[in-house]
């Protein structure tokens, strides 16, 4: 399985299952090695001892830094992703209104807009979902700029540049949805870096050691479950389109004649 299937397994799971598969085994382990470390090697480090607290701190804290970049980063991408697709059904409707008013092309203009809806919602959108959609994006014309060109040819010049103009933003739109998802090259720094984060998150409580083992343990706990919760929620921002934190296609599945879904 590639880096990037990894991450996209990781996004698609909703809370309950990624708090069963990966959150509270984690945490479970970082616990018991707190347990095990403090035991077998408590005696190297004292609890007035800073070196192996500093050198854990300074680690946790450069991958926190890292992780935050990586949420915040995560929240603007899936906002920007969430208004492209938003606008490129608006304008979708909005392409399908404006063939309305041009008789002469009206049932091609409207085939087109159709079968385009139905191309994203049954074709682009399973790929989206899993991850895979930036093939799509054509280097050529589209089927949707063909059609309308076809169903345009004998309209006014002034129609038919009002429908082109409003299928070159359609296009533009489109490329942002389909390229939304990170290549192979950005998910496998993705999953570098997530493999990093679970490393720290179980060992950097285990150089830690307070007074009291049941707080050592307890600490080690909530801190790895909530840095591997950081790390389930920044994954699923990176795959905007798949697990519960998703883009729903309500907003092309509105625009579908008979409010079919």
């Amino acid at each position: 399985m590639q880096p990037s299937s990894y991450v996209n397994w990781v996004a698609s799971l909703n809370f309950d299952e990624a708090f069963v598969l990966l959150i509270a085994p984690i945490a479970l382990v970082a616990g018991l090695g707190a347990l095990f470390f403090r035991l077998m090697f408590g005696s190297y480090i004292g609890t007035a001892s800073t070196v192996g607290t500093t050198k854990a701190g300074i680690a946790a804290e450069i991958y926190a830094v890292v992780l935050g970049f990586l949420v915040l980063f995560g929240f603007d991408h899936f906002n920007e992703t969430r208004r492209a697709v938003i606008l490129e059904a608006s304008l979708v409707d909005r392409l399908r209104a404006e063939a309305e008013y041009v008789p002469a092309g009206a049932p091609d203009l409207l085939a087109a807009v159709d079968d385009y809806i139905s191309t994203v919602l049954n074709e682009e959108w399973p790929h989206q979902v899993a991850g895979n959609a930036e093939f799509l994006i054509s280097d050529g014309i589209t089927a949707l700029d063909r059609n309308v060109r076809n169903a345009v040819a004998g309209l006014e010049t002034l129609d038919a540049e009002r429908m082109l103009k409003l299928v070159d933003e359609i296009n533009e739109q489109r490329a942002t949805r389909l390229s939304a998802t990170p290549d192979s090259v950005v998910s496998s720094a993705i999953f570098q870096m997530l493999i990093v984060g679970l490393m720290l998150s179980v060992v950097t409580g285990w150089f830690v050691r307070g007074p009291s083992i049941l707080i050592h343990m307890g600490l080690s706990t909530i801190v790895a479950g909530s840095i591997v919760m950081l790390m389930v929620l920044s994954a699923q921002l990176t795959y905007p389109f798949t697990g519960t934190v998703s883009i729903p296609k309500t907003a092309f599945s509105d625009l579908v004649r008979g409010g079919e879904s």
